[in-house]
């Protein structure tokens, strides 16, 4: 038996159960509707530092965390919850059999979309440095640059989700947390490239230059 590979699978399911149990617990005290935001975007922070091979105090780092981008959090989540997935959730529950062929293709198409901006939009306030009205932006133009990469996002949160649908049992314990771990995981290679990509074109242009070739072909922005 490889031990080594044991220690590593024992290791990422105690994290994503220490993520998705405070995820969850942060939701509730914010009342769902304000708290899930902040709690998710938490999930997110330590999830960063965990692949990053950072060990902070887990508990005292995410509620920290969560305390401290409570109402930033909020700008950025709150839209979406409120006009999307409330909405979203009211269609699946109440008119869901009642859509067209069409009207069902449209609906698979736009949460796919949904999924692939908060995917970005979660990850991105993570690694890079924005001012906060710039952070959608930022997401809808990472998803044309890396639509590959995207696409890993969307399928992994499809994954997790189907997971959840035949075993509902694991969503207060695992399926939280394995999304955000995965999802954080799959935008942190993409964003090392994206910067990889931009250090090579910079080297390889005369400063006058600079701007518009990375205008033209990457994204740049301060790093956490």
């Amino acid at each position: 038996m490889n031990w080594q590979k044991a220690y590593q699978a024992a290791d990422f399911v105690f994290y994503c159960l220490l993520i998705n149990v405070t995820v969850i617990i942060g939701a509730l005290v914010g009342g769902i509707i304000f708290g899930l935001a902040p709690s998710v975007q938490a999930g997110f922070h330590v999830a960063k530092k965990t692949l990053n091979k950072d060990s902070p105090p887990f508990f005292q780092t995410f509620f920290g965390y969560y305390r401290r981008n409570f109402w930033r959090s909020n700008r950025l989540g709150l839209p979406i919850i409120l006009f999307y997935l409330c909405p979203m959730v009211v269609i699946q529950q109440g008119f869901l059999a009642a859509l067209t062929q069409t009207g069902l293709i449209l609906l698979i198409v736009s949460q796919c979309v949904a999924i692939a901006v908060i995917n970005t939009l979660l990850s991105m306030y993570e690694y890079y440095v924005l001012p906060t009205k710039k952070y959608l932006g930022a997401s809808l133009r990472f998803l044309f640059f890396q639509p590959i990469g995207t696409f890993l996002g969307v399928l992994w949160f499809g994954i997790c989700s189907t997971i959840s649908f035949f075993l509902p049992g694991l969503l207060p314990f695992l399926s939280i947390g394995m999304w955000i771990i995965g999802t954080m995981g799959i935008y942190l290679k993409l964003f090392d490239e994206n910067e990889q990509k931009l250090k090579q074109q910079n080297d390889a242009v005369q400063p006058a230059e600079r701007e518009e070739e990375e205008i033209e072909h990457g994204i740049e922005m301060a790093q956490k």
